[in-house]
């Protein structure tokens, strides 16, 4: 039993070397090994302003989450970034062209763009904007506008319909019994449509009354329903006028389709609107929309939202308000050439970032309350 002991010991002081021996490997493949690249630096990545993606700042130089991205990961990956400037349509075009290493700037994956580029990993996700004027709409004008929609006249279709069915069943029974309620049916139903209006209303009755058993019955009946209806109806007038008075209409995305909507042209904001077949107007950029909006030129405006929220909070906080409801989904990434060298390695370098203390400090500094 006492010489096993020594062999016990040797075997648990050999399983522990082995385990030691083991500890720089695990260490060395906690990062994802880059492949090399037959690339000559700088890279040159073209942007645009697009706060707070890409802006340039006091100092000149270009800022923003996406150039902070970019920059960091093409320091991990050994090389600096020269920007220049583009716009959107130039940018695509030389990517795909191959002329520079990349765009990055707030440029979305869309199908149509994929088709054409290649993008790394989405490093942002967020969805399209409603920026409104949270004074458009205020008064009686707006009321009135509430109130007289197709639902309302729906509503007093089904009104008259039943208000003839009453009168109908009123001149049924008086008929030929009542002279009040005559027996040509275009007079009779005529003045029954009119017993059933003025008893609703409470403020005629008397002036045809029943005499039939019949009549007196559809009209007990009558009157506890009017009742009914009425109260209905002046629930939905308040509603109409509450709404009126809170201010602007659209509080959310089924409300665009009733009106003219900004947009920016060639912004998936665009396509969005343009595939609900709603009615758009199209701006240069965000500013001349957001313009638009506060002379009342558009009843909303779709864009990007935290585009759209820095541009805001920055000019237009006390113009413009953000609804919280958001359209769609928009994936940032950024686009490189087709089969370009540098897609695994910046992806490889993407995934290792986003996943650092560092990128969550770029996101609070950039996107507050995010």
């Amino acid at each position: 039993m006492f010489t096993s002991l020594p062999r016990l010991g040797a075997r648990v002081i050999a399983l522990l070397l082995l385990l030691l021996a083991t500890l720089p490997a695990t260490a060395q493949n906690s990062d994802v090994p880059i492949p090399e690249m037959d690339i000559q630096g700088p890279l040159v990545f073209l942007t645009k302003e697009s706060p707070p993606f890409s802006f340039v700042g006091a100092n000149g130089a270009w800022s923003g989450i996406t150039i902070d991205a970019v920059t960091n990961i093409a320091s991990d990956l050994g090389y600096e970034v020269e920007w220049r400037e583009d716009t959107l349509p130039g940018m695509l075009s030389q990517v795909e062209a191959g002329t520079v290493d990349g765009a990055a700037a707030a440029i979305t994956i869309t199908p149509a763009r994929e088709a054409e580029l290649d993008f790394t990993f989405p490093f942002y996700t967020t969805g399209l904007g409603i920026a409104i004027d949270p004074d458009a709409g205020s008064g009686w004008l707006q009321v009135v506008r509430n109130m007289f929609t197709w639902q309302f006249a729906v509503a007093i279709a089904t009104l008259s319909t039943v208000l003839l069915i009453a009168g109908a069943a009123m001149w049924f029974f008086e008929r030929g019994h009542n002279e009040e309620f005559p027996r040509d049916p275009v007079q009779g139903l005529g003045d029954g449509f009119w017993w059933a209006a003025v008893t609703m209303t409470t403020v005629g009755y008397g002036d045809k009354a029943p005499r039939t058993l019949g009549g007196r019955i559809v009209g007990l009946i009558w009157m506890f329903t009017a009742m009914l209806i009425v109260a209905s109806f002046t629930a939905a007038i308040a509603a109409s006028l509450t709404v009126g008075s809170l201010g602007n209409p659209i509080q959310g995305v089924t409300d665009l389709k009733n009106y003219r909507i900004g947009v920016v042209e060639n912004s998936t904001g665009a396509d969005e609107m343009v595939g609900r077949g709603i009615r758009i107007s199209r701006y240069d950029g965000p500013r001349e929309a957001l313009d638009a909006l506060v002379a009342g030129e558009v009843s909303a405006f779709v864009y990007d939202r935290p585009l759209m929220q820095w541009i805001v909070t920055q000019e237009y906080e006390s113009d413009i308000r953000i609804l919280e409801d958001e359209i769609g989904r928009q994936d940032y990434g950024i686009a490189l050439p087709t089969d370009s060298e540098l897609r695994e390695p910046m992806n490889r370098a993407l995934l290792s970032y986003l996943r650092t203390d560092a990128w969550s400090r770029v996101l609070d500094s950039y996107v507050p309350g995010r």
